[in-house]
């Protein structure tokens, strides 16, 4: 017998085996697993989103379980779904709907358009999205999900990839060949009997504590750490294989539906290119500290010559240093707009997108995901709505960005109503529901009309202002006061959004737009110690210092934090202190001594302060209270020899005379110049016609 007939035999034998031994254990029921589990993460423990209740008419049904609820909807659904298609619609924020709810998501709308789309079917439609939610923790969510008879999951995902720490072992790099082989050999019987004795003496599913990629219960992202995007750095293979990671998901999660007889419907990301900055920049490697100081040079150099209005010379300028440093998001992103202005839109978007897919912090899709997306549902056979593309189509010069986008990724409201008609439309060229005749753009306006016409603008003009607030915290400030601006319009009668506002807008440097928004605060709520306290840092830079008083003192008396109070104590006692000074070089000395009394009272140990109340005080004959005022700023400051000598002068006119000699000595030697001051206390002794005290302190220091 040749090699090759001994092999074909023994091949035949094994296969036979092993066909045999899966024909018994499906006689003994043994079932197979119907699709493949994560190799790469795994979860220190779960829990399930939605728990069994029981309605007031005793009816069952699954809602939310409270745990859930920091990171999803609320949302019911029966436990007989009865006749109804049951969709669930799966995947990060942008699907809970954020930065406002399931009202407005796609998912949302989806359930408001499917009954005109096709009224023949009784639609069910859950909100099953998570913020912060990647595809592999999507992918575990399904595993529970498909207990609920789903006949259809809308899947978005691909904007978290990088939120939360993980690496990957070497297992992500094996061939695709070899896995597939895998993924077909976990679908036998013998594979499941096999794993259920591996995690038997393991001690359960839960065992492989040395996976590098374990996982807390809910998610816990970089961002959640004090330092912010600053957790990031550039890692090239980390990106590699979490897209790789993705690809594995997606697929995963086509089976997962499959395994119960449910389709699914893939949709590739979109993002704001033209309206977000990236959140974090690193130059390249290597970047020598010249090839730096070049960049940095030609950087403020095309800064320059665009506010002078020489576009094509800041572009040169900005091209220049995207030679050296091409790997820099911020530049690519100024690169970008400077394009956009220029007109070139189709370079504008290479920029932005070099801008997204350079940037440390990716909190974007990066530009691969959506051919990613595209490929699986190919490979699997399932409808995909083309988000991106149609994004493209409706945007300005094909160029997404705030026309379309609240923030980096975040639609409008609008946006998410068009995405759902899209996905009504996949559905209908998939054959899952039929059109009804009466479905046109008309009907569709209806439904939006029907659906805004129940939004509370008060929760919406919120939503916005909380979205400023991240943004402005992750240092976006231009973005944060778009939002925080349309958050005004929509709802300008409530005094937090209109702080929030001005705050924004003074962060940003339109100091005169800041004011109008802290005044309409205050007027809105007259106890709001943060406007108070704000408007009266801007009154004061522009020289109003009794209305900036009296604003630090409602700020202090309406405190609700004592940080407040303390911050605003201090911003009182400096515009005291500059009234004080004001009021005694326009000779108001009773004025200027109460000032700077009250500045002193706040701020006890302040030299600055003490020293300018000794001043008056002298002015005002009280020249013991002056000597003590300056013994206190000394104190502070040891060795200021310009306040020894103001001591000096207060213990002279005080009678001291023999303190004064001592003081005015170690004055004039720390610092001889001390002599030539303008108040030298020989040269205001003589000018007040008091040569006999001065010729005392002479003698008393021997001279």
């Amino acid at each position: 017998m040749t090699i090759g007939r001994k092999i074909l035999l023994s091949t035949a034998v094994t296969v036979g085996f092993f066909v045999m031994l899966e024909g018994a254990l499906r006689l003994l029921g043994i079932a197979k697993q119907t699709f493949s589990a994560d190799p790469y993460v795994g979860f220190a423990s779960t829990s399930r989103l939605y728990v069994p209740t029981t309605e007031a008419d005793g009816s069952k049904v699954f809602a939310t379980a409270d745990g859930k609820l920091t990171l999803f909807n609320h949302q019911r659904f029966p436990a007989d779904k009865g006749d109804a298609f049951r969709i669930f619609c799966v995947g990060g924020s942008t699907t809970y709907g954020r930065p406002y709810d399931d009202t407005t998501s796609f998912c949302g709308w989806l359930r408001s358009l499917l009954p005109v789309a096709d009224p023949s079917r009784r639609w069910e439609v859950v909100n099953a999205g998570g913020v912060s939610y990647a595809s592999y923790r999507v992918a575990l969510l399904m595993e529970e999900l498909i207990d609920y008879e789903p006949d259809l999951f809308v899947v978005y995902t691909g904007h978290n990839e990088f939120l939360e720490r993980r690496s990957y072992p070497q297992i992500i790099a094996t061939p695709r060949a070899v896995r597939g082989i895998g993924a077909v050999a976990a679908r036998t019987r013998v594979w499941s009997v096999v794993s259920a004795a591996v995690h038997a003496v393991q001690g359960g599913p839960a065992a492989p504590v040395s996976n590098p990629n374990l996982l807390d219960a809910e998610v816990r992202t970089l961002l959640d750490d004090a330092v912010g995007p600053r957790a990031y750095t550039r890692d090239d293979e980390l990106a590699r294989k979490a897209l790789q990671h993705l690809r594995f998901n997606l697929a995963r999660m086509v089976e997962i539906a499959s395994s119960v007889g449910a389709a699914t419907v893939l949709v590739t990301p979109a993002s704001n290119l033209r309206d977000s900055r990236p959140f974090k920049s690193e130059h390249r490697d290597g970047l020598t500290e010249g090839e730096l100081a070049r960049f940095n040079s030609l950087v403020d150099e095309g800064r320059r010559l665009r506010d002078e209005g020489r576009l094509e010379d800041s572009l040169r300028s900005i091209e220049d240093a995207a030679e050296i440093d091409p790997r820099h998001a911020q530049l690519a992103y100024l690169e970008g707009r400077l394009l956009w202005e220029a007109e070139r839109w189709p370079e504008a978007r290479a920029a932005f997108e070099r801008a997204r897919d350079e940037d440390i912090c990716p909190l974007r899709a990066l530009g691969p995901t959506a051919g990613i997306v595209r490929e699986v549902a190919a490979e699997r056979g399932v409808p995909v709505v083309d988000f991106e593309r149609l994004a493209d189509g409706w945007a300005e010069h094909g160029v997404p960005g705030a026309d379309l986008f609240l923030d980096h990724v975040h639609p409008t409201i609008e946006t998410h109503r068009r995405l759902a008609a899209g996905i009504v439309e996949a559905l209908a060229t998939a054959g899952v529901i039929e059109l009804d005749p009466g479905w046109s753009e008309a009907a569709v306006a209806q439904v939006g009309a029907r659906v805004e016409a129940g939004l509370d603008p008060h929760t919406h003009a919120n939503a916005l202002m909380n979205l400023s607030k991240v943004l402005g915290w992750a240092g976006k400030l231009d973005e944060s006061y778009r939002l925080a601006r349309q958050a005004v319009e929509l709802f300008p009668e409530d005094s937090m959004i209109q702080y929030n506002a001005g705050l924004t807008a003074h962060l940003v440097g339109q100091k005169d737009l800041a004011v109008a928004h802290y005044r309409r605060s205050i007027e809105l709520q007259p106890d709001a110690d943060e406007p108070l306290g704000n408007l009266g840092v801007l009154v004061e830079e522009a020289g109003q210092l009794d209305e900036a008083i009296d604003l630090y003192r409602r700020a202090i008396r309406f405190a609700r934090t004592p940080e407040t109070a303390n911050r605003n104590r201090t911003n009182l006692a400096r515009a005291l202190t500059l009234a004080g000074y004001r009021d005694y070089t326009q000779g108001r000395r009773s004025a200027a001594l109460s000032s700077l009394t009250e500045a002193a009272e706040l701020a006890p140990t302040d030299p600055e302060i003490l020293g300018r109340l000794g001043i008056a005080q002298l002015a005002s004959g009280a020249s013991g209270d002056a000597a003590s005022s300056f013994e206190r700023a000394l104190t502070a400051r040891p060795d200021d020899a310009a306040l020894m000598n103001r001591l000096a002068l207060a213990l002279a006119l005080d009678g001291q005379v023999e303190r004064a000699a001592a003081t005015y000595a170690r004055a004039i030697s720390r610092d001889p110049s001390v002599a030539d001051l303008p108040d030298n206390l020989f040269r205001v002794l003589a000018t007040m016609g008091r040569s006999d005290l001065a010729d005392r302190v002479r003698r008393s220091m021997g001279g």
